[in-house]
């Protein structure tokens, strides 16, 4: 499988009544859900989909995460949700997210960024990424 020129994928997403509170605004939880997506679609875009993690046990952990909440996102908003892979060391690897609005790009409801730890199960041992990921983006490995 041959990798995109960059490690960015934007997506659609959709805003669900069990997202909100009743209010009608988006529970802060639920703008890590969209975050999941965006990471889950980004890692099968990269050749790391579900299939081949549960195949191989390699799978990303979350280590970190900062999420700024910028606007509120409200009941049937339109969004789309870009992830970007931004750096990677040996088993750790750097994502960006921002979730905007789909019919005004300008409108920013949220950025958040993420430290990933590539290990083996069962046992959680840290391995290294990827090795189609280093071949394909060395201007993003950082040692």
């Amino acid at each position: 499988m041959s990798l995109p020129p960059q490690p960015r994928i934007t997506i659609p997403l959709e805003v669900y009544y069990f997202d909100t509170d009743a209010g009608g605004v988006v529970h802060n939880i639920a703008y890590l859900r969209f975050v999941e997506i965006a990471r889950t679609q980004l890692a099968a875009a990269l050749g790391w989909s579900l299939e081949e993690m549960g195949r191989t046990g390699l799978v990303p952990v979350v280590a970190r995460t900062e999420i700024d909440y910028l606007k509120p996102i409200r009941l049937c908003d339109r969004i789309l949700a870009t992830a970007e892979l931004t750096a990677m060391e040996k088993v750790r690897f750097f994502l960006r997210f921002e979730i905007v609005s789909a019919t005004q790009p300008d409108l920013i409801f949220a950025r958040c960024l993420q430290t990933m730890v590539t290990v083996q199960l069962p046992g959680g041992r840290p391995q290294r990424l990827p090795s189609a990921w280093t071949a394909a983006y060395p201007q993003l490995i950082t040692s």
